[in-house]
């Protein structure tokens, strides 16, 4: 089938079109012409007030439900929720069951994607079944197409474990990811230690936790000359050590979750228990500084931090809660509602489409005729609500049910399967 989308602002930092109007042509999954005033009665037409055109976006860290729980989510869901979020592209954790840490796991994820209309660049796992003790097949994950190593959220106690994965990723400049946290600071990760965990009578998680631990990782990564993505912080600290040592080697990354640069621990003060997550809400100040980071490019990526749980993880007090949030239908909507006087629109995008693919060295789809089409399509001016009905994810671990946005994904196109959002 045709689609025509008719009067589209592309917004690409790397095309030559970006900031023009025009038409785009997609036909059998390719682009098959770029102008203004395309006509054709075949194609099915994609119209709105405020239509843009970006690449398709791509979120790293997305948690899988299946393997193992499928009960929260499974590769159709997680495709559904992709897709209608604006995702064609999902590098996912390896915390299913059991744990992503061989070849054959690696192909399947990937054949798995495939089969639903999504690109899955699987992460592996850094650890043996994610216990922090040894390192698992690299290479042989590596020529099975994982894109990078990790223990998710999980946080590597063991600096000599770290500093032996990246000194062992050099081999095929392959990347770690990993997420600074210091379990022994981190007081269970209640809540960010301050002036609300005080008034909430809860234990606090002072940012040192986080700190200390980029500190160390960042050093880590100078001594073994290797690739490390510092993946989501949320301190105002852990930017200004990242901004500096960018200046110094060249192969850091980090990304921040959505849900970071829009929420607060102030925003905790009536036990929403869908806004536990990990990294923990932090302050204001924290909040702007991670902002600002994404801005001056110290901040690579925004992920949506999608973690799908069922209701029985959640509906409890809020010590007893399990972390996480679905994310991937919300992040840019949320974004676009709550970030646009300190974020222009194309560095979110920047932040949705290059800057994860740069992080795991993946080739950054292009907007020219003759190309694969991998777009998503959205209008920044439309208003709409996230009903419990329409959510796509199996599970419902939102704090976002019920709330007007104003931004929508209206399209998502990866190749001949086309997502319409109603």
């Amino acid at each position: 089938m045709k689609y025509l989308i008719k009067d589209c602002k592309i917004i690409d930092k790397q095309s030559k079109l970006n900031g023009k109007r025009v038409d785009i042509l997609i036909e059998k999954g390719k682009i098959s012409d770029i102008r203004k005033g395309i006509k054709d009665e075949k194609a099915k037409s994609i119209k709105g007030k405020n239509l843009c055109a970006s690449v398709g976006w791509m979120d790293i860290g997305t948690h899988l439900g299946e393997p193992g729980y499928e009960h929260r989510e499974t590769f159709e869901s997680l495709a559904n929720a992709a897709l209608s979020g604006g995702y064609t592209d999902l590098a996912t954790m390896p915390q299913s069951l059991p744990a992503i840490q061989s070849k054959a796991q690696i192909k399947n994820l990937i054949s798995a994607g495939k089969s639903n209309g999504i690109e899955i660049h699987p992460l592996g796992a850094l650890s043996n079944d994610l216990k922090g003790e040894n390192i698992t097949e690299f290479v042989d994950m590596h020529h099975g197409g994982a894109v990078g190593f990790t223990d998710g959220l999980k946080t590597v106690e063991k600096g000599g474990l770290l500093l032996r994965a990246l000194q062992y990723v050099k081999s095929f400049d392959g990347v770690i990811l990993h997420h600074p946290n210091d379990k022994s600071l981190s007081n269970e990760d209640l809540i960010h230690e301050g002036a609300v965990s005080t008034s909430m009578g809860m234990k606090g998680s002072p940012s040192l936790a986080e700190e200390l631990t980029v500190y160390r990782d960042v050093q880590l990564n100078s001594y073994a000359e290797s690739k490390l993505c510092i993946h989501l912080v949320s301190t105002s600290e852990a930017v200004t050590i990242i901004k500096s040592q960018k200046k110094k080697d060249a192969k850091i990354s980090a990304g921040v979750s959505y849900l970071n640069l829009i929420k607060i621990d102030e925003d905790l003060a009536t036990f929403d228990t869908n806004l536990k997550v990990k990294p923990l809400l932090r302050t204001a100040k924290d909040k702007r500084s991670l902002q600002k980071g994404l801005a001056d490019d110290t901040l690579d990526y925004i992920s949506s931090n999608h973690m799908p749980l069922e209701t029985e993880k959640k509906h409890l007090e809020f010590p007893y809660a399990t972390h996480g949030a679905i994310g991937l239908e919300t992040a840019f909507a949320a974004l676009n509602s709550f970030t646009t006087k300190n974020l222009e629109l194309a560095t979110l995008i920047d932040k949705l489409t290059t800057g994860p693919r740069n992080v795991l060295n993946i080739d950054t789809p292009t907007i020219e005729v003759g190309e694969m089409a991998k777009l998503t399509i959205f209008d920044p001016s439309a208003t709409w609500t996230y009903e419990q009905s329409d959510v796509m994810s199996t599970s419902r671990n939102s704090p976002f049910i019920g709330h007007t946005f104003t931004g929508k994904v209206i399209a998502t196109i990866n190749k001949d399967k086309v997502y319409l959002n109603p």
